[in-house]
C-alpha cells in the first residue's frame, strides 16, 4: 500500500469504508482493528491529497504542454515565414552578387584606364617639373639682376633724398634770409620815417624855441619896465602895465612846455 501510494494510486476497496459508516460503528472501541482502520483511513486520506495534488500538477503540466505546443506551432509558422524571407534574401543576395560581379569588372576596367592615365599624368608632371626648373633657374637670375638695379635704384634715390635735404635746408634758409632782409628793410623804412618826424619835430621845437625865447624876452622886457617904474607910476597905470602883461603868461608859458617835449590839449585855440 506504501508503494502505491508513493506512485499516487488509490485501492478501490478502501472507498467502500468511506460509503458505508455503519461498519465503523461495530467496531468496539480500542480494539487493535479499530486503531489500524483509522490508521489506514488518515493514510487513505492523506493519499487522495496528494492524489488531489499531484493530478492539479499534472493538469498544470499539460497546460503547459499545449501551451507550449501552441507556441511551437507559432514557431513553425515564424520558421516557415522566415524560410520564405531567407529565400528572398538568398534571392536579392544572388542578384547583389552579381551587380558586385560587374561592378568589379567594371571598376577593374575603369581602374586600368586610370593607371594609364596616371602614367600619362607623371609624364607630364615630370614634364612640367623640368619646365618650372628651368623657370625657375631663370627667374633666379632676372631676380639677381632685379635686385642688382635695385640696389643700384636705392642708392641713387638715397643721394637723391640727400641733395634734396640739401637743397630744402638752402631754400629755408633763404627764406629766411629773405625774411630778415624784408624785416630789417621794414625796420629801416620805419627808423627812415621816424627820423623824418623826429626832424620835422625838432624843426618845430626849434621854432617853437625861438617863439617861445621872443615871448619870454618880450615878457622880461615888460616885466621890468614895471619893476623899474613901478615907483614914478601910480595905481591905475600899474593895474594897466599888468592887465598888458598878465594875458600873454599862459601862452608863453604853454609854448614853453610844448618847446620842453609836453603835448599840447586839443581843445586849446593858440594865439600868435
Amino acid at each position: 500500500m506504501v508503494v502505491e501510494q508513493d506512485k499516487g494510486k488509490v485501492v478501490l476497496g478502501y472507498l467502500s469504508w468511506f460509503r458505508d459508516l455503519t461498519t465503523f460503528g461495530d467496531i468496539s472501541k480500542g480494539s487493535s482493528r479499530k486503531r489500524k482502520d483509522q490508521h489506514i483511513i488518515r493514510q487513505l486520506k492523506k493519499g487522495l491529497e496528494k492524489a488531489k495534488t499531484t493530478i492539479a500538477r499534472q493538469e498544470v503540466q499539460v497546460q503547459r504542454g499545449r501551451n507550449i505546443q501552441l507556441e511551437l506551432q507559432d514557431a513553425e509558422g515564424e520558421l516557415k515565414h522566415a524560410e520564405g524571407k531567407l529565400v528572398h534574401l538568398e534571392e536579392k543576395l544572388d542578384s547583389r552578387i552579381h551587380l558586385a560581379q560587374q561592378i568589379k569588372k567594371e571598376q577593374s576596367f575603369e581602374i586600368s584606364r586610370l593607371k594609364k592615365d596616371l602614367v600619362a599624368s607623371e609624364e607630364v608632371v615630370n614634364y612640367q617639373t623640368g619646365e618650372l626648373k628651368r623657370q625657375k633657374e631663370k627667374f633666379e637670375k632676372q631676380r639677381s639682376c632685379w635686385m642688382h638695379l635695385h640696389d643700384q635704384l636705392k642708392a641713387e634715390l638715397e643721394e637723391h633724398k640727400r641733395k634734396l635735404k640739401r637743397q630744402r635746408q638752402m631754400i629755408i634758409e633763404r627764406a629766411t634770409l629773405r625774411h630778415q632782409l624784408e624785416a630789417a628793410e621794414g625796420r629801416e623804412a620805419f627808423l627812415r620815417n621816424n627820423l623824418g618826424d623826429h626832424q620835422v619835430w625838432l624843426n618845430s621845437c626849434y621854432e617853437n624855441m625861438g617863439k617861445a625865447r621872443r615871448q619870454v624876452h618880450q615878457l622880461a622886457e615888460q616885466t621890468s619896465y614895471v619893476i623899474k617904474n613901478h615907483c614914478q607910476m601910480n595905481d591905475p597905470q600899474v593895474a594897466e602895465q599888468a592887465r598888458a602883461i598878465v594875458p600873454h603868461l599862459p601862452k608863453v608859458l604853454l609854448n614853453l612846455y610844448v618847446t620842453l617835449g609836453g603835448q599840447r590839449k586839443p581843445k586849446e585855440n593858440d594865439e600868435d
